[in-house]
């Protein structure tokens, strides 16, 4: 089986465009840290590195703000899923009752997609 030239631009421009998309999801974004923590809501920049607690159903949940990224850190939970889950735009703790997103400021309150 031959490769054709059309075959290694599709090839390119699949490699580029995962380039890009990745680059752009792991890039530091100005955009605010919204938690909820047994119904009390807190809002963190997530332009501003640091440790920060919050008071959950257990006990307190520790989590980091840094390059743009969240995680947890430490939870009073019992299974400790919730730190297991790394760096994400939401990090769940159930037990806990701890909720944290990463809401993006670039947006201007364009929606990615509708649904019913």
């Amino acid at each position: 089986m031959k490769i054709k030239p059309l075959d290694i631009a599709v090839i390119v421009l699949f490699l580029a465009a995962g380039v890009f998309l990745s680059v752009r999801a792991f890039s530091n974004k100005s955009g605010k840290v919204h938690v909820c923590a047994c119904g009390t809501e807190y809002l963190y920049s997530l332009d501003e590195d640091g440790i920060y607690n919050v008071e959950g159903l257990c006990g307190k949940t520790v989590f980091e703000i840094t390059e743009g990224r969240v995680h947890i850190l430490e939870s009073a939970c019992p299974n400790k899923t919730c730190v297991a889950q790394g760096f994400s735009t939401v990090l769940v703790c159930l037990p806990n009752d701890v909720i944290i997103t990463v809401e993006d400021d670039g947006t201007d309150g364009v929606f990615d997609a509708v649904t019913d």
